[in-house]
């Protein structure tokens, strides 16, 4: 199994179909996505930002997004965010590549990376590193990339 991790757009051939997917499934996030980036509000374009999709033999298999973080005042902090692969290519390590992916490079914009996780996807974060947290809004998972110095 040969996987490629490059840049996409919603407008990307195959989006259309992982994102109705995941809607069948009961999530939302790559519908957000989609009405983000048509809209402007989020294009990934950023310093540190990106978005990247994950590829078997030309067919997009899986997706994920690192922003800036919205939600928080701090400098140096990353949200990860639509991480979403197709049910037929779980267990198959798109996630952990996609993961491992977009965090490349990342420590050279980010101190910390946040994510707001769906229960399901909890033991997928931990086992990266990414440690559980209660009582945050829109945050269930933290990754220390480094210790800031600012």
């Amino acid at each position: 199994m040969n996987i490629q991790f490059t840049t996409f757009t919603p407008d990307s051939p195959g989006f259309a179909e992982l994102k109705s997917q995941s809607i069948a499934e009961g999530l939302n996030m790559l519908r957000r996505l989609e009405e983000n980036w048509l809209s402007g509000q989020n294009r990934f374009d950023r310093p540190g930002e990106k978005l990247l999709g994950a590829y078997a033999d030309g067919l997009i298999v899986g997706v994920c997004g690192l922003n800036i973080d919205p939600f928080t005042q701090e400098t140096g902090t990353g949200r990860l965010r639509h991480l979403y692969v197709d049910m037929r290519w779980r267990r198959n390590r798109v996630g952990s590549g996609l993961l491992s992916e977009i965090l490349r490079d990342a420590d050279l914009w980010f101190d910390f990376i946040n994510t707001n996780a769906p229960s399901s996807a909890f033991t997928f974060y931990e086992r990266a590193g990414f440690v559980a947290l209660s009582g945050m809004d829109k945050v269930t998972h933290h990754l220390c990339l480094r210790k800031p110095v600012r």
